[in-house]
């Protein structure tokens, strides 16, 4: 029996062959998907991954597309789509239990509606919970493995787990989930009493005018060098709005590349690897991407 036959039989979600990547990422980029799954709930996407990983199938997790970079390529494999599991979160002794499917920046400004503001940090960080935590996602010098008290997710097995934070191994932009097999569904962190709703629409305010939110984006490119910021590292190589056709840096900030209309992921990946081929050749600094290319 094929995947398709196995979820379909077991009424395990939805099969779906017709998606591209354009369709489903923030940037607009990238090619057709052979097969995209969107499971119906967690026990449905615990048997499916299950048998993905028992049959050494090739896939790839999708939440909200915010930081992917999809090759023109057609995808040989399965997409589970993530963004359509439903989400929730509790309060209880000051510790929040929260599923992973969670937007992180509704999840920022819901906290801070009922005034638990120590994740505010995450009001300006697209995507999913889960991404977020696989990333170790961080701003205004503040990260996520600050908070976090543990993590479930499917192992390999099929199993449902629970790891510390200490276990998750968490680096710059990075965890353990980027060298195993697993899939994120909940986290717990320790939050505290805060009035931060204040400072979340202020920081919005000067997001929208200093990144080029209202274009297609995936958000930051290049991981900030400890020294000097990434942005800073393009602009002293004069890139601030130079463009491959519709692949640009935006003007607004130089670690955003925009899709100003029908961008090619080659494209993007072109003016990506021309940054930091100019960045180590001119200053000697190597700029690492934090998006995901596939």
């Amino acid at each position: 029996m094929n995947f398709e036959a196995y979820i379909l039989e077991n009424n395990l979600g939805i099969i779906e062959k017709n998606y591209t990547f354009k369709e489903l990422t923030t940037i607009g980029c990238g090619g057709r998907i052979e097969l995209l799954f969107t499971p119906n709930s967690i026990s449905s996407l615990q048997k499916a991954f299950a048998y993905i990983i028992d049959h050494e199938l090739s896939y790839f997790l999708l939440g909200n597309g915010s930081n992917v970079l999809a090759r023109d390529e057609d995808f040989k494999g399965i997409v589970i789509h993530l963004r359509k599991i439903p989400y929730s979160y509790e309060i209880k002794d000051n510790i929040l239990s929260c599923s992973a499917f969670y937007p992180t920046a509704k999840l920022a400004y819901d906290l801070a509606k009922e005034e638990w503001g120590d994740l505010s940090f995450l009001g300006g960080i697209p995507g999913l919970l889960g991404g977020a935590i696989y990333n170790n996602s961080g701003a205004y010098k503040d990260e996520i493995k600050n908070h976090l008290i543990d993590v479930t997710y499917i192992n390999s097995a099929g199993e449902i787990v629970t790891i510390s934070n200490k276990d998750c191994a968490f680096s710059y932009r990075k965890s353990i989930f980027h060298f195993i097999d697993g899939i994120i569904l909940s986290a717990r962190f320790n939050l505290k009493k805060m009035k931060t709703l204040d400072i979340l629409e202020r920081r919005a305010r000067a997001r929208r005018l200093a990144q080029p939110l209202e274009s297609k984006n995936m958000g930051s490119i290049f991981k900030n060098n400890p020294l000097i910021p990434a942005w800073k590292v393009i602009d002293a190589l004069g890139m601030r709005g130079f463009h491959f056709h519709d692949a640009t840096v935006s003007s607004k900030h130089a670690n955003f590349i925009i899709n100003t209309g029908n961008a090619k992921s080659i494209e993007i990946l072109n003016l990506i690897e021309l940054i930091q081929r100019r960045a180590e050749l001119e200053f000697g600094i190597k700029l690492k991407y934090e998006i995901t290319i596939l």
